[in-house]
């Protein structure tokens, strides 16, 4: 049974090495996730002008942006 010494030896099950995506990355990516939102809410607001209900709106919107490629 080893004893534990400092606060990194009682942290040994912590995988080494791996860092998660930088401070920018997580920053664009979160502008990325905005933009998208306010594309998707102009598209619904066109179709809910024309008239078109909107629970079809939704599915339009949802269907136009987000289609699996």
């Amino acid at each position: 049974m080893s004893t534990v010494t400092s606060y990194d030896d009682a942290l040994g099950f912590l995988p080494k090495g791996r860092k998660g995506p930088s401070l920018l990355a997580k920053f664009r990516l979160i502008a990325q996730a905005v933009h998208e939102g306010h594309v998707a809410a102009r598209r619904y607001q066109e179709l809910t002008a024309r008239g078109i209900p909107h629970d079809k709106a939704a599915t339009q919107v949802f269907a136009e942006l987000y289609r699996a490629d």
